[in-house]
């Protein structure tokens, strides 16, 4: 995986949903002491379901998130 890449995760919230790589981060380097990347949620309805499920993002908006590396189930789109 590399930046840019787009990721479909198994969120802890419940629903699956696809992020925009960012930065990958290394335990050493996060307060999660975990490997993962930050991300960006790009997809509406993605941030819909996650509100549906009790996550307080706005409608709209594109939140920026960690996602640990045990949470990715697969690339949808790698970048270029």
């Amino acid at each position: 995986m590399k930046v840019g890449d787009i990721v479909l995760v198994e969120s802890i919230a419940g629903p699956r949903v696809r992020v925009r790589l960012q930065k990958q981060i290394v335990k050493q380097k996060n307060e999660w002491g975990a490997n993962g990347w930050d991300g960006v949620l790009i997809y509406k309805d993605d941030v819909d379901k996650l509100i549906d499920a009790g996550v307080t993002y706005e409608k709209g908006s594109e939140p920026v998130v960690f996602v640990f590396d045990a949470d990715i189930i697969e690339v949808v789109s790698e970048s270029r």
